[in-house]
């Protein structure tokens, strides 16, 4: 491990823009998951739970799928460690981001703090099964069946639909999203953007030109919490990261993440975790 979290290509994986693989019980458990733990992704991963139960670790949080259920991992989370039932039927599909459309990456966006899995009903599970075996199917018999590109394109674009439309609902966001909404969105996709370099509500105000009020108010509106709330927590996850997945020193991640001196950001870790950064990385590492 270096200084840096290694990044796991889909090249790694395939040499297509996607890779799917369907899990059954415990075959195969291998192929379903072949994730480096101290790595992450510069792709989206996809997982589609027909049945069962199953758990993964996504930014060293226990993520517990029911029955039916879908969940998508972001870049830059790392994740490991799926464990299933053995009557659980799933698909993971792993997809280049280019396939991923703009208002789709919104929707996923908003939950790139929570990580939880989306229920869907019989009716969605059964489409999105449909979806995805015809996907599968194509993908696997692409050569033969030399269907144009734009067919496995638009396949992939309605799979990853049916996956938007779930988290959607969950939020019950058929009607146009609120103007505190949609400033809430574009201040956690600045967050993540800027989070080494500002740390302050002014700063991300500034950037979206309101007053640090307005968007203190907008954000503790949509989200129950402040501002400065999901700056310490952006920040303190990516310590987390580095902590666990790379040897860098203290001091070397407190620089990374933009913190001039290493024991202000040792203060502000404990604080906020209730152990040192060193206690964190290595508990975690158990």
């Amino acid at each position: 491990m270096t200084g840096n979290i290694l990044i796991q290509s889909l090249k790694d994986i395939t040499d297509q823009e996607i890779s799917i693989n369907k899990f059954i019980g415990t075959q195969h458990k291998e192929d379903f998951y072949k994730k480096a733990p101290h790595r992450r992704d510069d792709h989206y991963l996809f997982i589609f739970q027909k049945k069962g139960r199953s758990t993964i670790i996504i930014d060293f949080k226990e993520v517990v799928l029911v029955e039916s259920a879908v969940l998508c991992v972001l870049l830059g989370q790392i994740h490991y460690g799926i464990t299933a039932n053995n009557d659980t039927e799933a698909w993971l599909i792993t997809l280049d981001t280019s396939f991923v459309e703009e208002d789709y990456r919104r929707i996923f966006d908003d939950y790139y703090f929570q990580n939880i899995p989306i229920t869907v009903s019989a009716l969605e599970s059964t489409s999105l099964n449909n979806g995805i075996e015809l996907l599968a199917a194509i993908v696997r018999n692409r050569h033969p069946l030399n269907f144009i590109p734009q067919v496995v394109h638009s396949l992939i674009s309605a799979c990853v639909g049916m996956f938007a439309s779930a988290y959607r609902r969950q939020e019950n966001k058929e009607a146009p999203l609120s103007r505190t909404h949609l400033l809430t969105q574009q201040f956690k996709r600045l967050l993540l953007q800027q989070f080494k370099t500002h740390k302050t509500t002014s700063a991300y105000a500034t950037s979206l030109n309101i007053t640090p009020a307005y968007l203190n108010d907008a954000v503790k509106q949509t989200t129950g919490l402040t501002v400065s709330f999901w700056i310490q927590q952006t920040i303190i996850m990516e310590a987390k990261r580095l902590l666990y997945a790379t040897n860098a020193s203290v001091k070397e991640i407190a620089s990374q993440l933009g913190f001039a001196d290493h024991a202000y950001f040792t203060r502000y870790f404990s604080h906020t975790e209730g152990q040192s950064p060193l206690q964190f990385r290595c508990n975690c590492r158990k």
